[in-house]
């Protein structure tokens, strides 16, 4: 038999639908085939759905049919309402899910001007296709534009589930006198922990063991948190466990979280953990109270680069407008572009609009670099905000997602709005600082300003490794620090400004690290929020906010080329005590094999941030390590792991202020077994320092 085109064969089966109701062989033909065809090859038009999307498409005979996508869960009830001004075009609603099974559909015509499926129950989580087709199907000349309307509830969080046998138990247990703590969020926005001890939903805290060091038990210290049987949220419950407090034991320590749902048999999860460190993990409750431990891991912070490859499935928005999404645990991120302008100011603005969303937000650049990451706006709230000068003109992502990215477990809908100012760039120091500083203007201009009392230090080491900063206010390729606002506590202001510049005619090309240190509170507790700029020859590369905590450290580096164009970096917070931002332990079993007595080289690039041996050790033997930079600008760092991937020393300058290689000295192993060297640079993921170095290996 002579195979049909796709245009008959739709035409067919329209027919078929509107005249018998043959819905479920028009859909499957719809779903397995029709989005792929030839009609959406050069589309631009935006696919993806959520409630409160107002879209419009448009039907004729070349493009009789529009589809698009809806990610749903079980429980949702969603509205679509469809219409036109083009009575002719009399349109057809049909929903189906993955597999082309139909959902609900309107296919009656004898309301040419609209379509409409109202509070459709969604049976099961899943990507679900409406199909607006126009009602002669592929016959007929009728054209025009239609719009659709989706509404509804999405129940992220907003489902009960009996747990008859049992409730909900979260158990944390550690083996040392420091001070871990448990916090649980449900799927409805209510959290326990140690300073809130019972959420609405039932969840409470049995006690906040170690909560004081005075007298903190090493003796297997339990927290558990519970909610009794009975009616409880379903959805997603996030873990995190905090190692809050040394209590002059310190050192990486080891954790078992264990859960359980109905009365059934626990799941348990073992992980380590170094001081100021967060573990995450989540148990997902369905509502038949099947339930599962997932496990995430220690929380590396607002690294979005892990969401890399959604920068091209990114989603188009108008400057100035409100688009609705949807996080959770299956796309626990979503990407919007917009097209912006060299100069201008954009504020972006997340909100969380349902479930336990706990928002996070980032702008990547047209070179796909992130300028920008935050999660919280404010101590008092989980919603998100960015201002960002924008470097070039060109198109920007703006990525939505939460905390702890892709394994944290709050889930909900949220608000996104980006909205623009054009014109003159404001004044690097702000008059309204209220300072009278008359700072020169240069070729490179960088300026740290922040809002309390407190002492933050700015340092930029330039391209010949070199940096500027309170102790050495002036290198030789040019750079001078012009104001260090509130140094050394002394005659301190609310509204401080550092800057550092390189004056006309002096730009080395090359890569520049920009460093803020929270060095001293200067006695004032409040929080801190700073604001960088970075200019080069009057571009704008760098504009971030940030808070930060004392004695914590913030680096973005830029590149700056021959021609004296420029381009920022990543950036980031970072903790030179222990090496997790580094993600190391996935690569452990790819480390370079050595042995004692070895002296090995390497390089260190923005390509290969750091490099890791191994090597066979016997129990109680003592070893010595070196690091030596040979070339570039590297400024080494140097750590050791244990067989069983925790790190146990590390070093970063054998003499700080006089010799930045790197040494682990004397060290007595306790385990036979295989360690681990990594040797890396000062910032770790988001160092700037490059060149080549020696690595030796003794064993003492």
């Amino acid at each position: 038999m002579q195979m049909m085109n796709a245009k008959t064969e739709l035409s067919m089966f329209t027919r078929l639908a509107l005249r018998r109701a043959g819905l479920a062989i028009l859909v499957l033909t719809l779903a397995a085939g029709l989005i792929a065809s030839p009609v959406f090859a050069q589309d631009t038009v935006r696919r993806q759905l959520v409630v409160g999307d107002v879209v419009t498409g448009t039907l004729n005979s070349e493009t009789f049919i529009q589809v698009y996508t809806v990610n749903a869960s079980a429980g949702d009830t969603l509205t679509i309402d469809v219409s036109t001004n083009v009575d002719d075009l009399a349109p057809v609603v049909i929903v189906t899910d993955e597999r082309g099974n139909v959902v609900a559909s309107d296919s009656d015509t004898s309301s040419p001007g609209t379509a409409a499926l109202a509070d459709i129950n969604i049976p099961s989580t899943g990507t679900y296709y409406i199909a607006v087709m126009r009602g002669s199907g592929a016959e007929g000349d009728a054209g025009g534009q239609f719009t659709l309307r989706l509404s509804g509830i999405q129940q992220v969080g907003g489902q009960m589930v009996t747990l008859e046998n049992g409730g909900l138990l979260f158990e944390l247990t550690w083996n040392a006198a420091v001070n871990f703590n448990l916090e649980v969020r449900d799927p409805v926005g209510g959290t326990v922990h140690a300073f809130s001890p019972g959420s609405p939903s039932g969840g409470t805290l049995d006690a906040d063991v170690n909560g004081t060091c005075e007298g903190a038990i090493a003796d297997s210290p339990t927290e558990t948190i519970a909610w009794p049987a009975g009616d409880v949220p379903a959805g997603s419950y996030e873990i995190i466990i905090y190692y809050l407090d040394t209590c002059d034991v310190g050192g990486p320590q080891v954790f078992t979280v264990s859960a359980s749902a109905n009365g059934e048999e626990a799941e348990s999860i073992t992980g380590t953990l170094n001081p100021g460190q967060e573990y995450v993990a989540r148990l997902e409750l369905a509502p038949d109270a099947s339930w599962t431990l997932v496990n995430g891991g220690v929380n590396a912070g607002l690294d979005f680069t892990i969401f890399s490859n959604l920068l091209g499935q990114a989603e188009p928005i108008a400057i100035g407008s409100t688009v609705s999404g949807l996080i959770t645990n299956t796309a626990p991120a979503r990407a919007y572009t917009f097209e912006g302008t060299a100069g201008a100011t954009v504020d972006i603005i997340v909100n969380a609009q349902s479930g336990s969303l706990d928002t996070s937000v980032a702008l990547f650049g047209p070179n796909n670099n992130v300028l920008g990451s935050n999660e919280d706006a404010s101590p008092e709230t989980t919603d998100s905000a960015l201002q960002v000068v924008l470097p070039s003109d060109g198109t920007y992502t703006v990525m939505v997602s939460r905390y702890a990215l892709a394994i944290g477990g709050t889930e909900g809908e949220y608000s996104l709005r980006v909205t623009q100012s054009t014109g003159v760039t404001p004044p690097l120091v702000s008059e309204e600082t209220g300072l009278d500083l008359d700072l020169p203007a240069g070729t490179i201009e960088v300026t740290l300003t922040w809002n309390t009392i407190a002492d933050l230090q700015l340092l930029i080491r330039d391209p010949n490794g070199d940096a500027v900063y309170d102790d050495t206010p002036q290198v030789v390729s040019g750079g001078i620090l012009a104001a260090d606002g509130n140094v050394g506590c002394l005659e301190p202001t609310t509204s401080p400004v550092s800057y550092i510049y390189w004056p006309p005619n002096r730009l080395v090309p090359g890569t520049y690290e920009i460093e803020v240190w929270y060095q001293n509170p200067c006695g004032d507790t409040s929080p801190v929020t700073f604001e960088l700029t970075a200019v080069v020859l009057e571009q704008t590369i760098v504009n971030t906010q940030q808070q930060i905590a004392p004695d914590a450290r913030f680096m973005i580096t830029f590149e700056v080329g021959p021609d004296g164009t420029a381009t920022a970096g990543p950036g980031g917070f970072f903790n030179m005590t222990n090496a997790s931002s580094l993600n190391y332990q996935t690569r452990l079993n790819s480390a370079i094999p050595i042995s004692y007595g070895s002296s090995v080289s390497g390089s260190i690039t923005d390509q290969q941030r750091y490099i890791l041996y191994s090597f066979q050790a016997q129990q109680g033997d003592v070893v010595s390590i070196a690091m030596n930079a040979t070339g570039g600008t590297l400024d080494p760092a140097l750590y050791l792991i244990s067989p069983d991937g925790i790190q146990i020393a590390f070093n970063d300058d054998v003499v700080p202020g006089e010799n930045r290689n790197s040494a682990i000295e004397n060290q007595t192993l306790a385990f036979t077994g295989t360690y681990y060297i990594i040797a890396t640079h000062y910032g770790l993921q988001v160092g700037g320092t490059q060149g080549t170095f020696t690595l030796d290996l003794v064993l003492e």
